[in-house]
C-alpha cells in the first residue's frame, strides 16, 4: 500500500522461523522492518533507529515481554506497541494492556490481520503533547527538563543517557563499559573513563538542575533518577 514504506516496525520474537516469516511478509506489504530475538538485541536495534511500532512477543529469553513493554512505554511513549503472544488467558491480556500495549494479539495470528492492525494503529498514533518529563534529543544532543530549559551534551553523554533509558533507568558497570567503552583499552581505563564521563555530565546538568540525575549504586552500576523520553 502506498505510504506503508513510511511505517517502521521492530519485531521482537525469539522463534527464528516465525520471526523470519513475519518479517518477510511485512516487508512484502511495504513496511520498513527490523527484527530482534530478545531484549538485548532490541536495545541494539533501538540504538540504530526508533520505530513507529514495536511488535513484541511476551515469552522471550532473559527479560520477558511485560518488563520490556513497561520500559518501552516509559522511554518511548509515542510508539505503537503490539503484543503478539501465545498467552490467551484474560489475566495475561489485562497485564499486557497494563504494561503499555496498544493491541494484544494471540497466536496463531493471520498475517493479513497483523497488517491491518499495524495500519490502523499507525493512523491513531499521535505525539504526546504533555510535557511533564525530561526529553533527550538524540540528534541534536540536547537534554531538556519539563520547563523547556535545555543543556547541550557531547555525543558520549547523549549515549550515556540513552543507554540508561533503554535499559530501564539502570545499567550495570559491565554493560556500560560494553556499550560505551573502548575495546582497545583495559577494563581499568574504561572504568575510569566512565567515572569521568558521569562526573562531567553531573557538573554540566547542575548548572540548571540542583539534584542528581544519575545515581551511582556502589558495586552495581548507575541509575537514572528522573523519567526521560527519547526524541529522534
Amino acid at each position: 500500500m502506498q505510504g506503508d514504506s513510511n511505517i517502521s516496525i521492530l519485531l521482537v520474537e525469539d522463534n527464528t522461523s516465525l520471526r523470519q516469516e513475519l518479517s518477510d511478509f511485512l516487508r512484502e506489504e511495504g513496511f520498513n522492518v527490523a527484527s530482534a530475538s530478545d531484549g538485548t538485541a532490541m536495545n541494539f536495534a533501538l540504538e540504530q533507529n526508533v520505530p513507529n511500532i514495536v511488535i513484541l512477543d511476551i515469552n522471550l529469553p532473559g527479560e520477558d515481554g511485560m518488563s520490556i513493554a513497561k520500559r518501552l512505554r516509559s522511554a518511548l511513549p509515542d510508539i505503537g506497541l503490539i503484543m503478539l503472544t501465545a498467552r490467551i488467558r484474560s489475566s495475561d491480556r489485562n497485564e499486557g494492556y497494563a504494561s503499555g500495549a496498544d493491541v494484544y494479539l494471540t497466536k496463531p495470528t493471520v498475517p493479513e490481520e497483523l497488517v491491518h492492525v499495524v495500519r490502523n494503529l499507525y493512523r491513531r498514533l499521535k505525539p504526546n503533547q504533555e510535557n511533564t518529563q525530561w526529553t533527550l534529543d538524540t540528534e541534536k544532543n540536547l537534554l531538556s527538563q519539563p520547563s523547556g530549559e535545555s543543556v547541550s551534551l557531547t555525543g558520549l553523554e547523549t549515549l550515556l543517557v540513552k543507554e540508561l533509558v533503554l535499559h530501564g533507568k539502570f545499567i550495570s558497570h559491565d554493560d556500560l563499559i560494553h556499550y560505551l567503552g573502548d575495546p582497545n583499552e583495559s577494563e581499568e581505563f574504561n572504568k575510569s573513563r566512565m567515572e569521568v564521563l558521569i562526573s562531567r555530565f553531573r557538573k554540566k546538568v547542575s548548572t540548571f538542575y540542583s539534584a542528581n540525575l544519575i545515581k551511582v549504586i556502589r558495586g552495581r552500576g548507575y541509575q537514572l533518577l528522573v523519567p526521560v523520553i527519547l526524541k529522534n
